[in-house]
């Protein structure tokens, strides 16, 4: 199974990087027709897909944020993502979500302009 979806998945690289070329060199022929000695190389380059995961999971980062709270006032969205090596928006919108669960032991807190969470 794993074959396949990997074999689909590099027939789909492969499909899209020949369409994209092809889209380009018409695009090129269709609006630069006043150059008739140009001669326009379209060199197809395969994208390069990887999956970059994070190093933890959710549980873990859950832990890594009450593990932070037990010594430190409280945590900032800024910190969060820094610790846990997510995108800003990532780690706010995953703060947000342990602040909602009642069973998490994190609370939203807002301090002025700023988003803080601390341990209930």
């Amino acid at each position: 199974m794993c074959k396949t979806k990997n074999w689909k998945t590099g027939i789909l690289v492969i499909a899209l990087a020949l369409v994209c070329g092809s889209a380009n060199a018409q695009h090129w022929r269709r609006y630069n027709h006043y150059h008739p000695d140009r001669v326009v190389t379209v060199v197809v380059r395969p994208d390069v897909t990887s999956h970059v995961s994070n190093r933890f999971n959710q549980k873990e980062r859950l832990a890594m944020a009450v593990a932070y709270l037990e010594t430190h006032k409280y945590l900032t969205i800024k910190q969060y993502a820094k610790m846990t090596r997510l995108s800003k928006t990532s780690a706010e919108a995953e703060l947000d979500a342990f602040a909602m669960d009642k069973k998490k032991p994190i609370q939203l807190v807002i301090r002025g302009k700023k988003k803080v969470y601390i341990r209930k």
